[in-house]
């Protein structure tokens, strides 16, 4: 019995799964390859949720410089530079000296340059110095811990997150995406403060939703969004710019602009927030929500009601910053009036929540 039908069906099979075949798959593909798998190898994760004792912060310190011993005679010189009357001291001393959260902003950078090899991050490795100060090499994650508050819930998300911009800043810098003179850095500052903006919105509607068991992880939502529209641009530079400058023109709601994003890339944000959520363990499990972006019923009917609401609530706030108004959702003030999607959502928007 012949078999070539069926040869002919696992060839075109093959086919259509390949990268070149398949624009979604090798968008996929490229952002594994260039983004998340490039963040991954800096190692940082660990650095990210940072202990409440002062010793446990300490000991995680102590930790990364172990795993990373080439890094502690620059630190121990760069500790000589500040107090030349030092005497010899032991590691966890100089980390009390330098602070713990100077030394962890210190040790990220390092890590970070490890991989990306960018001269605005190089290590003077005579003296420890880096180009700059930590917390300013590092601004978004510096500047999105103090909007959400330095000692806040939010704290450390908010650090991982503005981390994410920051990786991404200087990634663009180097070889990993091959941008030549383009750069993104407007573009990537603006979505920054869309974030933090939409961050705040959205906590302001958490308050006023019963039982959001989930509610330290809503303002996630606002920057894997942003991030994942970034991520369009650096990963499809020819295309994706001008495609979101024009849908920025447009008042569609999300569940349409993530149907042209399908249209336009074969994926949209959700799925790309989906998979940079995912790269992180603190963001669990924002990346399930990320996954059903503009469409959180689906987690309802499958009886995840909790990530239904992280999902549901971000693009409330997402819908509310960028296209709708309190006005618009009539006398009842109900989150499904317009936007059915949102059809579980069961509390009612107050007037004060975009004061």
């Amino acid at each position: 019995m012949s078999t070539e039908p069926a040869d002919r069906s696992a060839q075109a099979s093959a086919s259509n799964s390949s990268p070149e075949a398949n624009p979604a798959l090798a968008l996929i593909g490229d952002l594994f390859q260039k983004i998340i798998g490039p963040f991954a190898a800096t190692s940082v994760s660990n650095l990210l949720e940072e202990p409440g004792n002062i010793e446990e912060r300490i000991q995680l310190l102590l930790d990364t410089f172990n795993r990373h011993p080439g890094l502690i005679p620059p630190f121990q010189k760069l500790i000589k530079s500040i107090n030349a009357q030092e005497t010899e001291t032991p590691l966890e001393e100089q980390i009390r000296f330098y602070q713990t959260k100077h030394t962890r902003n210190w040790l990220i950078v390092n890590l970070f340059n490890q991989v990306l090899n960018v001269k605005e991050l190089k290590l003077d490795e005579s003296s420890g110095r880096l180009p700059g100060k930590p917390q300013d090499l590092l601004k978004y994650s510096h500047q999105a811990q103090i909007a959400f508050g330095e000692e806040s819930r939010y704290k450390d998300l908010a650090f991982a997150a503005g981390l994410m911009f920051d990786f991404i800043f200087y990634l663009q810098r180097t070889p990993l995406l091959d941008l030549g003179q383009t750069k993104f850095d407007e573009p990537i500052n603006q979505a920054f403060t869309k974030s933090i903006e939409q961050g705040k919105t959205i906590i302001k509607l958490s308050r006023h939703k019963s039982k959001l068991t989930l509610e330290k992880l809503t303002p996630v939502t606002a920057f894997l969004r942003q991030l994942s529209q970034i991520s369009l641009m650096v990963l499809r530079p020819a295309q994706a710019p001008e495609f979101y400058k024009k849908l920025a023109t447009l008042k569609h709601t999300e569940m349409i602009r993530v149907a042209f994003e399908m249209k336009t890339f074969g994926v949209h944000t959700g799925i790309i927030g989906a998979y940079l959520g995912q790269s992180l363990s603190l963001f669990d499990p924002v990346g399930e929500a990320m996954s059903v972006w503009s469409a959180p019923y689906l987690t309802w009917i499958s009886g995840h009601k909790d990530v239904h609401d992280l999902s549901g609530i971000g693009e409330l706030g997402v819908e509310l910053t960028e296209r709708l108004k309190l006005s618009d959702f009539g006398a009842s003030g109900r989150a499904n009036v317009g936007l059915p999607e949102l059809e579980y959502l069961d509390f009612a928007l107050n007037a004060g929540v975009l004061k």
